[in-house]
């Protein structure tokens, strides 16, 4: 069996293509927090914090006075789904040693996990892999807004160049290859429906959390009768 260090290796190598396409987001960040942040508040946004939505989230609502507690549910609101995403982790990181699941779970990110669960699915992968994955990220996301920052006054419309396509580019492509089977299929669509009515209906973030909720249901009742 592998040791948690060659099992960081692997996540992060496989997790770097992730980190690049990820890369062009955090570009965007570093551009929006111009006029907003300063260098140091931007860096330590992206060292401490570490939650690309969240960040642009509480950049756009940045204004004077600033809007505290809106800034502080909408973020546990956005973020909320990572109780789901720490308990998908649970099996794999109840075996290993107190410091080095909660490591991983620092630097977990929505597209760490969705890598190392493909992975962890698929073999006996410990949960280092899931910590190399989300360093990789964590290094190229600070990177990257810190040099969108820079160059950010000479792009004054970054969303005129698809940049902030990227993301979501980066979430089809991993949601695609996470398909295991048709068995997946009524997972996806409830998830897709039940987050879609909640956007369109409820408005706010709380469509991530019912959307990953729906599909969790749906997998533990049609999964549950093999």
């Amino acid at each position: 069996m592998s040791t948690n260090i060659q099992a960081f290796k692997r996540g992060f190598i496989d997790g770097f293509p992730i980190a690049l396409g990820v890369s062009a987001y955090g570009a965007v960040y570093g551009m929006l927090t111009r006029g907003v942040l300063t260098d140091a508040e931007t860096a330590m946004s992206c060292l401490v914090v570490f939650a690309g939505v969240s960040q642009i989230m509480a950049v756009s609502m940045w204004l004077h006075p600033l809007p505290i507690f809106a800034i502080v549910l909408s973020t546990f609101i956005v973020n909320i789904r990572h109780v789901l995403m720490g308990a998908s982790i649970y099996p794999y990181a109840e075996k290993e040693k107190k410091w080095v699941s909660y490591l991983s779970l620092y630097f977990m990110t929505d597209e760490s996990w969705a890598v190392s669960m493909g992975r962890m699915g698929k073999t006996s992968e410990r949960v280092g892999y899931l910590a190399g994955s989300g360093v990789v990220l964590y290094i190229l996301w600070f990177t990257a807004s810190m040099l969108g920052r820079q160059i950010g006054g000479y792009i004054p419309s970054p969303e005129k160049l698809g940049i902030d396509f990227a993301l979501t580019a980066v979430f089809l492509t991993m949601a695609v290859s996470g398909i295991r089977g048709r068995k997946d299929i009524p997972v996806i669509l409830s998830a897709v429906i039940v987050a879609w009515l909640f956007e369109h209906y409820v408005g706010g973030k709380w469509y991530i959390l019912a959307g990953g909720l729906a599909g969790g249901f749906t997998a533990w009742v049609t999964y549950g009768q093999d």
